[in-house]
């Protein structure tokens, strides 16, 4: 067995030098054949055993089939002469938008100083599919603009480009492209709404934000006003009470009114889990939901935590936080509910509103069980999402579990709350 299997390395350091000794012969007609596609090669394959079978049979149909193949091989192969060095640059406007706006990609292709394009075919990828021109010839210095529609009716990250400069037959027997340009991508955002602002959260907090409610006792100072039978005479402001007496025997004291501050931090928890919704419709809506009060939470000037599934989401500003929730999708082994709560706790941590968005697939009595994983002290809030529904609520203790239908529905709901 030794002996054979020295005999083979043997036989391969042999061919091996004679495949290096005919390199120089062999790397022109690779890179002559290198343009045949599959399709090519199937022709070139049938026409051999035409070509064989006809010999040895003397059949003058299968020599004729045989040369015909050679034929079209042969001027597919010529149809992919010529420069392919082109400056291909691509755009897209905008580059965010909603699901269903509209999205228009330019192509711009351009000859260098020193050459002549003969006509080529240009190809921009977009997405899953492929926008193509045709085109002509280019003279020196010449340029070629066209524009392309993009789809954004559901929303996803779509890829746009690199762009790619095509040789060939129409049949796609033989082909040659170069690759040009960069890659760019468009971010279809999911719909979302305005929320009213919503400013629950822990009060006297020393970062927190001043509220119009007017408090005994905080950390905002607000106005003076005259002192009340039961104020606190920590609170007298004593200069400007001696003032007034000085100034009129019957002044009272005056004492300092505050305004409530309140630290609102948001987390949101949205489950990709296929079991727990109903069909990707719905999974969509939920996500329109959970965008509209991530964005809601944002521009109100609140922290937020975000988190879809066991990935948290960049909550820096709204449009880092809607750019990542264009390319989130249902997960089909994703964790449990109650599992996925707890585990978003750490993401959580800290949050005086809780939202959890979830699939009508769920049962209710394990959506309130994922809630009371949530801080007893914060503002839990689950949002069932059944697309078509009416809106009903039902409060226990710090828990809130809302069944909603529609995305229009959201700031009523939450101007209520």
């Amino acid at each position: 067995m030794d002996v054979f299997w020295r005999l083979i390395e043997r036989v391969r350091v042999a061919l091996g030098g004679v495949f290096t000794a005919l390199e120089p012969l062999i790397s022109p007609v690779r890179t002559a054949v290198s343009p045949i596609t599959a399709l090519g090669w199937t022709l070139v394959f049938i026409g051999g055993v035409a070509w064989v079978v006809g010999a040895r049979l003397g059949w003058e149909e299968l020599l004729i089939l045989s040369g015909a193949t050679i034929v079209i091989v042969v001027l597919s192969l010529a149809m992919t002469l010529g420069r392919l060095g082109l400056d291909i640059e691509i755009s897209v406007q905008p580059e965010r938008l909603e699901v269903g706006g509209d999205a228009v990609g330019a192509v711009r292709v351009s000859t260098h100083r020193a050459t002549v394009s003969l006509g080529t075919e240009v190809e921009v990828p977009v997405g899953r599919g492929v926008a193509s021109f045709s085109v002509g010839a280019l003279g020196r210095d010449a340029t070629f603009e066209d524009v392309f529609v993009v789809p954004t009716n559901r929303r996803a990250i779509v890829p746009i480009g690199p762009a790619r400069s095509v040789k060939g037959d129409p049949l796609g027997i033989a082909r040659r492209e170069v690759t040009g340009g960069e890659r760019i991508e468009l971010f279809v955002h999911p719909r979302t709404v305005a929320l009213p602002g919503f400013s629950a959260g822990f009060l006297r907090d020393l970062e927190g934000r001043t509220t119009p409610d007017l408090s005994p006792s905080d950390i905002a100072f607000h106005t003076l006003r005259e002192y009340e039978i039961g104020d606190d005479l920590r609170h007298v402001h004593w200069l400007t009470s001696a003032k007034m007496l000085s100034a009129n025997e019957s002044a009272t004291l005056m004492v300092r009114q505050f305004v409530d501050t309140r630290r609102s931090h948001l987390g949101l928890v949205l489950s990709p889990d296929s079991t727990d919704w109903a069909d990707e419709d719905e999974f969509e809506f939920g996500v329109e939901i959970f965008a509209s009060l991530g964005r809601g939470g944002l521009m109100d000037g609140q922290r937020l935590s975000a988190v879809c599934g066991s990935t948290p989401l960049p909550a820096g500003s709204p449009q880092l936080l809607l750019d990542a929730l264009s390319g989130v999708d249902v997960e089909r082994d994703g964790l449990p509910l109650r599992e996925l709560a707890n585990r978003s706790l750490a993401y959580t941590r800290g949050s005086s509103i809780v939202g959890l968005v979830v699939g009508s697939a769920v049962e209710r009595s394990i959506v309130r069980a994922a809630c009371d994983t949530f801080r007893s002290d914060a503002m839990v809030l689950a949002f069932c999402c059944r697309p078509g529904a009416e809106v009903t609520m039902q409060t226990a203790k710090n828990v809130t579990v809302v069944e909603i239908g529609s995305l229009d529905d959201l700031p009523r709901l939450m101007g209520t709350l």
